[in-house]
């Protein structure tokens, strides 16, 4: 009596609610902060930014889907409390949670190579990689949704144990496909330092870029917590042990969307703060101004430098591939990338001669402003 009155004491949904709450309510903030700040610097909507909300979408998808599993099917409860009825349900429930953790993770690394793309794409080399990383990416989430579903033959096997058949090791699956995750994202986090690295600009604003970009180095940590968090060997107490994955896969979901957006919302920062007021003022006037270098160091200030991160940061709709699709590389940028190099009126960053593109044809980094 004593131990069945411990069991049923013994309920651990709690850390669920807590792990999804306290992460996807910052994600969807972010995700609308995202978006006022592509208003507020006068910037387009992307694919970048599409992909993004579909994969917060998803995400409230999963998170409902695991409250669901608490409320109706014993999630967080010992197995042996749980009606059978409710346990065939729950297996349901967790194929359908694999779709959807696999289906948010390709929407936000296709939101940050869409993003990559915007910014560096008018580099060939650096477009073919992303084309690259993106087909990997792409490539692993059927692979991990094909072995979802085929994992169990017949299916039906997935939440109904008593049918004759056969499953592969899930619990090897699960953890090995998180390791093959945190590679991806630690892959997708390397691409853009190299292009950083080799703009002609100051070395403090090299690294601001790059402490910029290692922001999404956080979700790699989150990552690893999933992984280590697969403490058990046997789905004999699913219900029960997979509580903790869960939650850690709920907050790696939430984190990583956090981290693709916060590159985006620093130009929204300065405006609130009141650094980029000016100039959003002058990007609704018709008039422009160029502000005058030092005639003795010809440095730019450090507001020219703000300016700068600010348009890598939030850049309009893909203006390099504009540029280069109707222009044919010879033509100026289009009026959007105009508006935006009067408004800032200085040179801000380009491309060195290592870059294997002939500078001419290099459209400057204001238009992405």
């Amino acid at each position: 009596m004593a131990s069945i009155q411990y069991l049923a004491s013994d309920n651990i949904s709690w850390r669920i609610y807590v792990g999804t709450i306290t992460t996807i309510v910052p994600a969807t903030i972010v995700v609308v902060l995202r978006f006022i700040a592509r208003y507020v610097a006068k910037a387009g909507f992307w694919w970048d930014d599409y992909t993004i909300v579909g994969a917060l979408i998803i995400n409230w998808a999963l998170a409902a889907t695991r409250w669901v599993q608490i409320a109706n099917y014993g999630l967080g409860q010992h197995y042996v409390q749980v009606p059978p009825g409710q346990t065939q349900a729950l297996g349901k429930s967790f194929l359908a949670t694999e779709i959807l953790y696999f289906t948010n993770a390709v929407l936000t690394k296709a939101s940050l190579l869409l993003l990559y793309h915007r910014i560096f794409g008018v580099v060939k080399g650096f477009r073919w990689a992303l084309w690259a990383s993106g087909a990997l990416v792409i490539g692993y989430y059927i692979a991990c949704v094909i072995v979802s579903i085929a994992g169990c033959r017949p299916i039906f096997k997935f939440w109904d144990s008593s049918i004759p058949g056969t499953c592969i090791d899930l619990i090897a699956f699960f953890r090995w496909n998180g390791v093959g995750n945190m590679l991806l994202d630690v892959l997708i986090l390397c691409l853009p330092y190299p292009m950083a690295w080799r703009l002609q600009t100051t070395l403090r604003q090299k690294w601001i870029l790059t402490g910029i970009f290692l922001l999404g180095g956080f979700v790699c940590v989150v990552s690893v917590l999933r992984i280590t968090s697969f403490q058990f060997d046997t789905l004999e107490n699913i219900t029960y042990d997979s509580v903790v994955p869960s939650t850690w896969s709920s907050i790696e979901q939430s984190v990583g969307i956090i981290c693709a957006c916060l590159p985006t919302i620093r130009p929204l920062l300065r405006w609130l703060t009141g650094s980029s007021a000016s100039s959003i003022r002058k990007r609704d006037s018709s008039s422009s101004e160029f502000p005058q270098r030092s005639p003795l160091s010809g440095r730019r200030s450090q507001t020219d430098e703000e300016n700068s991160l600010d348009s890598l940061a939030s850049p309009t709709s893909p203006t390099p591939l504009v540029s280069q699709m109707n222009s044919g590389h010879n033509r100026v940028l289009s009026s959007p990338a105009m508006d935006t190099i009067e408004d800032h009126g200085h040179s801000i960053w380009t491309l060195g001669e290592s870059s294997g593109c002939p500078e001419s044809n290099i459209p400057r980094p204001e238009s992405f402003a």
